[in-house]
């Protein structure tokens, strides 16, 4: 027997869902209706996306703490001085809604993201450009991605620059990782 409070969630999550599928006629941020393996805006979260100015993914992201640092040197880096084309290879650690993110910054721009860890409460603010979220399931990612390579607790996704791996546990979607191929 569900609760009332169970019956609330389920309505609210399916007008979220209605509202954004009507507000977006191509699919989320404007991707189209099939993955598209060469598009960047695939290769992302919340609006940013591989190969994007990390000046711009910062103002989308807010984040509360952001420490960026030089993988050969140590040296630290603001995203200011990132986006202006500093460093070799900078790991970035971001704080985003009390959910951490990964990223390495190279020549100015996001190379990888990596998220894991994402609380239940919070899946949905962390959810993939196509809309894939933590702890959907396997047929989530079909829908959403078509067929994809990999083993049953992880799924890769790649065009000719970019890559997406999609790691599964008890067939809950658990972390993703956004990579451009080198």
């Amino acid at each position: 027997m569900m609760t009332r409070y169970v019956r609330v969630a389920i309505w609210l999550l399916a007008a979220v869902w209605l509202l954004q599928a009507c507000s977006s006629p191509s699919g989320e941020n404007g991707l189209a209706a099939a993955f598209d393996p060469e598009d960047p805006k695939e290769y992302g979260i919340r609006g940013i996306y591989l190969g994007q100015n990390i000046k711009e993914a910062m103002e989308q992201l807010q984040p509360t703490k952001a420490d960026f640092m030089d993988a050969v040197t140590r040296e630290s880096y603001t995203a200011d001085q990132l986006a202006a084309g500093a460093g070799t290879m900078v790991m970035g650690l971001l704080l985003v809604d009390e959910t951490q993110l990964m990223v390495t910054v190279k020549q100015g721009v996001l190379h990888s993201i990596v998220v894991g860890g994402i609380p239940r409460e919070k899946a949905a603010a962390f959810a993939t450009n196509r809309g894939l979220a933590a702890y959907d399931g396997p047929e989530k990612i079909q829908q959403l991605y078509g067929q994809a390579a990999g083993q049953s607790q992880e799924i890769t996704l790649q065009g000719s620059k970019y890559k997406l791996l999609l790691r599964l546990h008890d067939n809950q979607l658990i972390g993703y990782r956004f990579d451009t191929v080198e």
